[in-house]
């Protein structure tokens, strides 16, 4: 973009949105944080290359912190458990780091997330899509035994393959609290603003649609952080439930562990701000850090190789409904 382009286009993003404190908080987190994260300290120096490691079978659970995955999971079910960092602090980021461009003609990849297959569809074997076949429009997201029903469908279908089973949980939105489901929420009728939403001009984000998700409503004062933990924390043990369904139905070696964390309120640096949720390219340990829980096995599969597949295409229409659906856009 020419100069006197990025000048106008600099210009109108801050006449449209000077009085919206998300948007200002995004830019310090896009412009200066993550570009400093990546590039001085502490960078992606040391982050597990997921497709290399020795399994069988992968879980990924979505947005899975790990001292949430620590409180809530079973440790002692695990032959082994590590604190593993990784490659990205978004799903966007973490496919595009581990995945795209590739050619696993040896997995099978199923996903809840339809980042995957924007990001990386035509890099495996094959593709299973829940986040299209299996949307469940009451919470609007995709029940982890729904994914498990596609993973143990996949497997039985591809015995030879190593298998990537993506869950949407705990990543919102959280099943069993509709309560703080945010997308299309109207608050013209709240009264509670504190004096301090007031002053702040976080009242004023309403009128920019705002809150979307519970990270922005604990950032507004309109949830507590008690309530969103807990409802964090039930999202993961529905998930961990159809895990332990998904582990009767596969053999060989499994490693859970999940894309990225969650940050709710802590403070970020070199700018001391405080960050909800989990912005691309930033490299806080409640983002990066990521649990690595090992179950043996009795028997290893016998893996081979039979190329990718062309990935299928979507309407794309459909696919930004279904990220709007899950707290993306």
């Amino acid at each position: 973009m020419k100069p006197l382009g990025a000048l106008r286009y600099a210009y109108q993003e801050i006449r449209d949105n000077y009085d919206d404190r998300f948007w200002w908080r995004d830019r310090f987190l896009h412009r200066i944080v993550a570009p400093f994260h990546l590039s001085a300290y502490p960078t992606r120096k040391g982050s597990v290359d997921v497709i290399s490691e020795d399994w069988d079978t992968l879980v990924v659970l979505d947005a899975c912190r790990v001292d949430l995955f620590e409180a809530r999971a079973d440790l002692g079910s695990y032959d082994e458990y590590d604190i593993v960092r990784s490659r990205g602090s978004a799903t966007q980021e973490w496919v595009q780091q581990n995945f795209t461009g590739g050619s696993f003609g040896d997995t099978v990849y199923v996903t809840a997330n339809p980042f995957v297959s924007r990001e990386a569809g035509d890099a495996f074997h094959a593709i299973y899509e829940p986040w299209l076949t299996k949307f469940d429009e009451e919470t609007r997201t995709v029940l982890p035994e729904q994914t498990t029903e596609a993973a143990i469908e996949a497997h039985r279908e591809h015995p030879d393959k190593r298998l990537v089973v993506h869950y949407m949980q705990p990543h919102h939105p959280f099943v069993t609290a509709p309560d703080l489901r945010f997308h299309g929420w109207q608050i013209d009728d709240f009264d509670g603003w504190t004096e301090h939403q007031e002053e702040t001009g976080l009242k004023d984000a309403t009128a920019h649609g705002r809150p979307h998700t519970p990270w922005d409503a604990l950032y507004m004062g309109l949830a507590s952080r008690e309530d969103v933990w807990g409802a964090y924390g039930e999202n993961l043990d529905v998930a961990l439930d159809a895990v332990a369904d998904l582990l009767e139905e596969v053999d060989g070696r499994t490693v859970v562990t999940s894309d990225h964390g969650n940050m709710l309120g802590e403070r970020t640096f070199p700018v001391p701000m405080r960050v909800y949720g989990h912005p691309k390219g930033v490299r806080n340990r409640e983002l990066v850090e990521v649990p690595w829980a090992v179950v043996e096995g009795e028997e290893r599969r016998e893996i081979t190789d039979d190329g990718t597949a062309a990935a299928e295409e979507h309407d794309q229409d459909v696919v930004q409904d279904r990220l709007e659906d899950l707290g993306y856009v």
